[in-house]
């Protein structure tokens, strides 16, 4: 994430993610799913505005599809960082949201991560960046990715995180079909199909290899780990999701993959140029709304 101070608001970039390898290990205990993920941060931001006010927690939201009570992440961090610091200062937040909903792209938590690095800095509480992670945390598992610098392996419920950093970037493609999926539905149909305690993947070793060396030319080598368990399962769900798989690689985008539970898409150009060529092409499809966007370093 990025953030900046302008005299007493703070304004911070919350990155979307994608996941680029994403393996279910099985269910846990505690009702949870195991996960072993590379997780990458790309260009598509939400924007958050911060600054001090009278009392509470005000939000509001550009999209006004978005709740602005207790449910919100940003809400829920705020929440989370007023138990942690014991500070009760009222603060306003704006919310400008540009990263889907519901698209596996996780606005949310890299809302809840952003507002958590806010309020930091607002509050100079001078938390560490792990200390803001465990916070992180409490409000959603893939909070803690993004106090990472840009790609990690994460594992447990996605919450256990180890910095993976892509040398160089990597340009995609990002089409989200306009709806959401649920992440609870995705998960009960992958138990039922039993795609669950499949062993081990090899992808994982090979991918984190390939990601963490130099040169255009390993882009079709790259492409080919990419890896969603929760795919199949969505597909079978949502036909309408095979059409966006068809048109993009129709297109000539390598590895195109699905991100999350869902329902967003993606596939790598070896150019920025490219990415975005591609970009315009299939927005002229009418599929869904098309993002160009690359690697970030957080």
């Amino acid at each position: 994430m990025q953030i900046r101070t302008r005299e007493s608001i703070i304004e911070i970039l919350c990155p979307a993610k994608l996941n680029l390898y994403l393996e279910v290990k099985g269910k846990r205990s505690d009702g949870y799913h195991e996960i072993e993920s590379v997780m990458q941060t790309v260009s598509i931001y939400d924007r958050l505005l911060i600054e001090p006010a009278d009392s509470g927690t005000q939000l509001s939201c550009s999209d006004p599809g978005i709740p602005s009570g207790d449910t919100n992440t940003v809400c829920r961090a705020v929440k989370e960082m007023r138990r942690a610091t014991g500070i009760n200062a009222g603060v306003k937040i704006h919310l400008e949201k540009r990263v889907p909903a519901g698209a596996g792209l996780a606005g949310g938590s890299s809302d809840a991560a952003g507002t958590i690095a806010g309020l930091n800095a607002l509050w100079r509480t001078g938390l560490s960046e792990a200390r803001q992670a465990q916070i992180g945390a409490a409000v959603g598992s893939d909070v803690p990715f993004f106090f990472s610098a840009g790609g990690a392996l994460c594992r447990g419920r996605g919450e256990k995180v180890t910095p993976l950093p892509v040398i160089e970037p990597i340009h995609f493609v990002v089409v989200w079909p306009g709806f959401e999926i649920s992440t609870r539905e995705i998960y009960r149909r992958l138990d039922i199909l039993g795609l669950t305690n499949c062993g081990e993947n090899d992808k994982i070793g090979k991918f984190k290899q390939q990601i963490t060396r130099r040169g255009s030319a390993n882009s079709a080598a790259i492409a080919e780990n990419f890896f969603n368990r929760l795919e199949q399962p969505a597909l079978g769900l949502h036909g309408e999701l095979k059409k966006i798989k068809q048109s993009m690689a129709g297109e000539g985008l390598l590895g195109v993959t699905m991100t999350g539970s869902g329902s967003a898409f993606y596939g790598l150009c070896e150019r920025k140029e490219a990415a975005r060529q591609k970009k315009h092409k299939l927005a002229a499809l009418g599929i869904g709304i098309v993002f160009a966007c690359e690697s970030t370093q957080g």
